[in-house]
């Protein structure tokens, strides 16, 4: 299997794992009919701002974002990327004791969060040290298996399914371009990944738009699915949508008889491979904006999953939980927007040896 592949399918895993909990639920509150048009619309925003990152990133063949903004100066490089780490630390912990907190309540129940929270904690760290090479190795194995159990959950929730629920299929006006909600769905892309790779691995276009597309199809399926099962004045009420969907269909002639068990494992695979990406990106960041004798990544993802351990902790309850990730989902869309444009504007001026840097 090529590196491409690998990279690709980390890429899908990744968005996988922004969205599984949360996108369905913010859909719902953006629109009561026509839920397709939002993801479309959403899909459209990403494949766009995907093809400026990746033309700016064209640019500069041999290099990653990081060593494009020390090109830049290596103050503009604090100004930008010290932010989007800290942003990183605050998704890392948020997404972990969100799905602590949803693992818990479907194997665990009279285990506290924070033990599930350390357990997935320490397999990401520890997945991160051991570095890229052993995320793309391994993202082959969670890719299949929670495809595959994301496959199972879809088709044996089918009994449930009443396509009436969905009905208008259209939505009645386009304001939900508008609205500050559409914007925190960008904050579910994993696109700035693409940047980190080495740089004889990038995704060609043609790759990029098969990942984009298969992304696409999955949050159709999240949010169509309890949408089906329960109709829209029903479903907005959940905190998390798609795991009641899975709840609410028995399967007696199987060993399981609660399908909520294969949602709950696809979890667990998501956000280990989710969260070891984002601690090695902050690894990565930190070793090439100080670069200090013995500085190694190990140290710096270790330190920074402390500090989204006691972040996570530290927040009392679900709503604040709720709250806290779609804060820190509208911080990364603000650094989804902005890193792509930044690299492409500055790869145009280098590339017309406007820059000193150039011109040297």
């Amino acid at each position: 299997m090529t590196q491409r592949l690998q990279i690709g399918l980390v890429f899908i895993t990744m968005s996988m794992g922004f969205g599984f909990l949360q996108y369905p639920n913010l859909i719902f509150k953006i629109t009561k009919t026509g839920h397709f048009v939002v993801v479309l619309s959403y899909g459209l925003l990403q494949m766009f701002l995907m093809i400026i990152y990746k033309k700016g990133l064209n640019y500069f063949p041999k290099q990653d974002i990081i060593d494009i903004y020390l090109k830049m100066g290596r103050w503009v490089a604090f100004i930008f990327l010290i932010p989007y780490v800290l942003n990183l630390t605050a998704l890392v912990a948020m997404s972990l004791r969100q799905h602590a907190e949803n693992i818990g309540s479907i194997f665990l129940s009279r285990t506290p969060d924070w033990s599930i929270l350390i357990l997935l904690l320490f397999i990401s760290t520890f997945t991160a040290i051991k570095g890229l090479g052993t995320i793309l190795r391994s993202s082959f194995f969670i890719f299949f298996i929670v495809n595959f159990l994301v496959l199972f959950v879809v088709i044996s929730s089918i009994v449930n399914v009443d396509f009436k629920n969905a009905l208008p299929a259209y939505p009645s006006s386009l304001d939900f371009l508008t609205k500050k909600d559409f914007f925190y769905l960008m904050g579910f892309s994993s696109i700035l990944f693409l940047g980190f790779v080495p740089p004889e691995t990038k995704l060609k276009f043609g790759q990029l738009f098969a990942e984009w597309t298969y992304v696409i199809f999955f949050y159709l399926a999240v949010v169509y699915l309890p949408l089906f099962i329960f109709g829209q004045e029903t479903v907005v009420t959940f905190h998390f949508p798609a795991k009641d969907a899975v709840d609410s269909v028995d399967i007696n002639w199987f060993i399981f008889n609660q399908q909520t068990i294969f949602f709950g494992m696809s979890m667990v695979g998501l956000t280990i491979l989710l969260n070891a990406v984002l601690l090695w990106i902050i690894g990565q960041i930190i070793r090439k904006l100080f670069n200090w004798q013995r500085n190694k990544p190990s140290y710096w993802i270790c330190a920074f999953s402390l500090i989204a351990f006691i972040f996570a902790v530290s927040v009392p309850n679900l709503a604040w939980i709720e709250k806290l990730s779609l804060w820190s989902a509208g911080v990364h869309a603000y650094f989804i927007v902005i890193i792509p444009f930044t690299i492409f504007i500055y790869g145009v001026i280098a590339n017309r040896g406007m820059t000193g840097y150039e011109n040297k």
